[in-house]
């Protein structure tokens, strides 16, 4: 593995535009030109470095949690548009969050989905479930959540109501990963799934995917993309029958944050001090 961007420690979190990387570094932002290879523009974000910080956008903010707070960020100057408190505590700090054109969904810990308004910032609670949920997948005019004790809840994003539930596991569903209407899912007992999001069905799955937890990435070529940090292993599978195609070792560690570009993989881990790179098409 090459590394694309070096950095002072290990990268939190980043998110891939046309021309620019944007990654959360210790307490700092920084924007690496894809064209030019160089960091263009860095701000300082924080007060104090954190590790428990996500990250996302869309195309003109980013949005980063700090434990019970959302930062809204201007997505060219990193300018801080607002700051929000959604949780009380660390028993509700932010686990998940996603975006669609008008609103920011932040699932916090203790089961709940906090809607944020993009134009007036006005906050609403929607308590949905016992159990926490760390990925959220915007799906049509519907929000797909994986659960802590293993529910994939289907919810109608305009009433913030439960439509269906499907149980996978009795532990987590710790990453979702959507493409078109197919919906692929990670569970921490390492069990690897392919649903019908329109269904609402389990269609493929996989028993062991990786010796340890793992996420679903992206799609290359006809094959999903899967990342397991704790063990080092990225893993490819048919889109279609959930065969294993390929799988490699790697320097990884703990969990990270990867994305697909192409062929390229652009990949993070807490033992990377920076973001790594990975042509898939020389595996």
């Amino acid at each position: 593995m090459d590394y694309l961007i070096k950095s002072e420690g290990a990268v939190l979190g980043f998110c891939v535009k046309k021309q620019y990387i944007d990654f959360l570094c210790k307490k700092t932002l920084y924007k690496f030109d894809k064209e030019s290879e160089t960091v263009i523009y860095k701000k300082e974000i924080f007060e104090k470095e954190g590790m428990a910080r996500i990250m996302t956008a869309d195309e003109n903010r980013i949005y980063i949690s700090d434990f019970c707070t959302l930062y809204v960020l201007d997505g060219n100057n990193y300018e801080l548009i607002v700051k929000l408190k959604i949780g009380e505590n660390l028993s509700s700090d932010i686990c998940g969050m996603a975006t669609d054109k008008n609103k920011v969904y932040c699932s916090v810990r203790n089961g709940s989905i906090v809607t944020v308004d993009k134009s007036s910032f006005e906050k609403k609670e929607y308590h949905l479930s016992e159990s926490s949920m760390w990925s959220l997948k915007i799906y049509g005019n519907k929000l797909l959540c994986g659960t802590v004790d293993g529910q994939l809840l289907q919810l109608e994003r305009e009433k913030m109501s439960i439509k269906k539930k499907l149980i996978l596991s009795k532990q987590n569903i710790r990453c979702l990963y959507l493409s078109g209407k197919t919906l692929y899912a990670a569970c921490q007992n390492k069990k690897l799934f392919k649903i019908d999001s329109e269904e609402f069905e389990v269609t493929g799955s996989q028993k062991i995917a990786h010796n340890k937890m793992f996420d679903c990435v992206g799609i290359y070529e006809d094959m999903l993309l899967t990342v397991s940090y704790p063990s080092g292993e990225i893993a490819l599978w048919d889109i279609n029958t959930l065969e294993k195609r390929k799988e490699f070792k790697t320097a990884l560690s703990l969990n990270g944050s990867a994305y697909i570009e192409e062929n390229k993989l652009y990949i993070a881990s807490r033992n990377i001090y920076g973001i790594g790179i990975i042509y898939l098409n020389l595996l």
